[in-house]
């Protein structure tokens, strides 16, 4: 399950000189994640992707200044169960819940590492939206951000701030063994059941079975609420397959 297939077609990192005069549309057709399967997701939004989505938890590479041995995880959310099908972007583009991930949601902008402890703006010019005529410019005469990108930029940071924050979680998560893997099944217009995917989800017996004292501490420091939103999703794995079974359906028809 790849989070991040080709959403940014052409990254460049924001340029004083070479995109000064550019503007950005609002993204109204995500076709441009159509093909996205799972997307990274910030464990803040727990609690409004549990209403739609099922939050599952992948491998994921060391956090930087980790042993690169170090096994982590991190969570997403499936959007789609056979291969390069987002089932939650509908044949007109628009996306089709009403919570959308914050991951998308910065598209077409983002940040990209450019040192340590340092992150640039990005913008994908292969987006339609990015031109010199209409939307919202990005950059003043004098090459500093506009008030528009400024309030863009308090959201990517605000983003990296809570991808910090699921970090501690997913540390917690590894270090008791909380996690174990299931697969996700689909049933195909025949009848028969087919595994598409493989995603890892907490353990509810491991998390009883803690000791008193860190389950108090779990549940101080917030984890076992998060955890809690994360199992809930998981019964959004039928809604997913009911999507997969209409989609099925309405191509047929």
């Amino acid at each position: 399950m790849n989070p991040t297939p080709t959403l940014y077609m052409q990254p460049q990192l924001l340029d004083r000189n070479l995109h000064r005069g550019k503007r950005l549309l609002p993204v109204k057709d995500w076709s441009v994640a159509a093909r996205m399967t799972a997307v990274p997701v910030a464990s803040s939004e727990f609690p409004e992707l549990c209403k739609e989505y099922l939050i599952g938890f992948v491998a994921a590479p060391a956090a930087a200044g980790q042993p690169a041995t170090q096994a982590t995880v991190a969570p997403v959310v499936v959007l789609g169960l056979r291969d390069q099908e987002n089932l939650f972007v509908a044949t007109d583009g628009s996306w089709d819940a009403r919570y959308q991930p914050a991951f998308l949601r910065r598209y077409p902008l983002g940040y990209a590492a450019t040192g340590e402890n340092q992150r640039s703006v990005i913008v994908d010019t292969a987006w339609p939206g990015f031109n010199e005529a209409e939307g919202e410019l990005l950059l003043q005469d004098d090459g500093q951000p506009s008030p528009w990108l400024a309030q863009q930029m308090k959201f990517l940071d605000a983003f990296e701030v809570e991808l910090q924050r699921t970090r501690v979680l997913c540390h917690v998560l590894v270090q008791h063994q909380l996690l174990k893997s299931v697969n996700l099944d689909v049933t195909l217009p025949g009848g028969q059941k087919q595994t598409v995917a493989q995603i890892q989800v907490v353990d509810e017996t491991k998390l009883r079975a803690l000791p008193e004292s860190t389950l108090a501490e779990l549940l101080r420091n917030g984890a076992i609420g998060l955890m809690h939103a994360h199992l809930i999703s998981t019964s959004n794995a039928v809604r997913l397959t009911e999507r997969l079974s209409r989609r099925q359906a309405a191509a047929r028809a």
